[in-house]
């Protein structure tokens, strides 16, 4: 009996497609906000660094603390994103997506009341805080406004 190939079949067929589209990269545990959230804040702040700052829609950082605020939610989210390897205020490496979210949050806390950190800045501190504060709860506000 003749062997049976491809072309006695009807023709060349096509490469079996995927049953289901690939999945985004795992964020990090405890981030309960979407990718697509976390890149809009990411941009957001982005396109508010050259606003004046009393113009920015941040209603927590007084303007001289924008650009340092602005700058760690950038950092942060970056961070979360998987986009940059180093976290914000420690400045430790992790291995994506396993990122310890809510010690960066300590870390904050830590260099806002003075106990670590003394370098970082009370702004800088402020946005990584409300950032982690944002990425890990569907219920706190976006640090900066839509």
């Amino acid at each position: 009996m003749a062997e049976t190939s491809w072309w006695n079949r009807g023709g060349p067929q096509p490469p079996a497609q995927p049953t289901h589209a690939p999945a985004a990269p795992t964020l990090p545990p405890r981030v309960v906000r979407s990718r697509g959230e976390l890149e809009k804040l990411r941009d957001d702040a982005l396109a508010s660094q050259p606003i004046e700052p009393g113009d920015v829609r941040m209603i927590w950082v007084s303007p001289e603390g924008v650009a340092s605020a602005l700058e760690a939610i950038i950092h942060t989210t970056r961070w979360l994103l998987g986009e940059r390897e180093w976290a914000p205020i420690s400045r430790e490496m992790y291995e994506y997506p396993n990122l310890p979210v809510p010690l960066i949050r300590t870390h904050a806390e830590d260099a806002i009341f003075g106990y670590k950190w003394a370098e970082t800045s009370e702004w800088y501190a402020g946005g990584v805080k409300r950032t982690v504060e944002w990425a890990m709860s569907s219920d706190v506000e976006r640090p900066i406004f839509e």
